[in-house]
């Protein structure tokens, strides 16, 4: 186990969903210099390249060398997790206690339908983000990409299920986050930033814009405010349809 002097004062975790612009803010926090290097360093995807910079002999040993290793200078440091990421992980610590005294930042995103699409395009053409060179196999399916009712709400509903498993654990284990939403991110991310300094424990005005532009962009286009138009309507249809199958009695509650 690393020393205790080399724990960060504050540590934090941003409990976030998928496309909700967490990886555009965990940049723009890294380059501000004052909130550590927040990665998604619980991604089993990703944890075999983590563990040959950063390695670990258990759960909490790696959590605990995570906080330390990626912390700024002035003691902070933090990670990213969307809940179907952080649910295994809590279930291998031993130290539970560790991380739910962590501070919690909830990111979300107050239009789900236009997540959804965000994350169906996503999932389909394997373009997720900006910060990487894609292939013309991916530009191409991405142009091609048609709407698709089932695909959409199939995210949807990921994106609710993960939203209830975290509003659960913070229920359940008396946790107060910090509530953030994408919208916010996109008016005014210097607000945003200052507001997470005041929660973590760093001087808002030492929080300034950085002075490179991200390398994250948003990746959205025409199709994706037509497709929330008309899901909008196919899911009011849909729901209509389940209503109107079901027993006279049971429409009545």
């Amino acid at each position: 186990m690393l020393e205790k002097m080399g724990e960060p004062r504050s540590r934090y975790i941003i409990a976030m969903t998928p496309r909700s612009g967490s990886s555009y803010l965990c940049d723009m926090m890294t380059r501000t210099g004052r909130f550590g290097v927040p990665g998604e360093y619980l991604n089993k995807n990703f944890l075999p390249k983590i563990l040959t910079a950063i390695p670990a002999d258990n759960a909490d040993d790696y959590i605990h060398r995570v906080f330390t290793k990626k912390k700024t200078r002035n003691g902070i440091s933090g990670l990213k997790a969307s809940w179907f990421q952080f649910e295994p992980f809590f279930d291998e610590v031993k130290d539970t206690e560790y991380l739910k005294n962590s501070r919690f930042i909830y990111l979300r995103r107050r239009d789900v339908i236009m997540q959804a699409i965000s994350l169906y395009k996503a999932t389909k053409t394997d373009v997720f983000h900006t910060n990487v060179e894609h292939g013309e196999r991916q530009i191409k399916a991405l142009k091609k990409l048609k709407y698709d009712f089932k695909g959409i709400e199939k995210w949807r509903q990921h994106i609710l299920r993960q939203e209830q498993g975290w509003d659960e654990f913070f229920f359940e284990n008396r946790v107060f986050p910090l509530d953030l939403f994408y919208e916010e991110i996109e008016e005014d991310i210097l607000r945003v930033m200052k507001r997470i300094a005041t929660f973590v424990g760093v001087i808002p005005d030492n929080v300034t814009m950085p002075d490179k532009a991200s390398v994250f962009r948003k990746v959205r286009d025409h199709r994706n405010i037509e497709w929330a138009q008309r899901f909008a309507k196919d899911i009011s249809k849909e729901e209509a349809r389940r209503q109107s199958s079901r027993p006279d009695w049971i429409r009545q509650f």
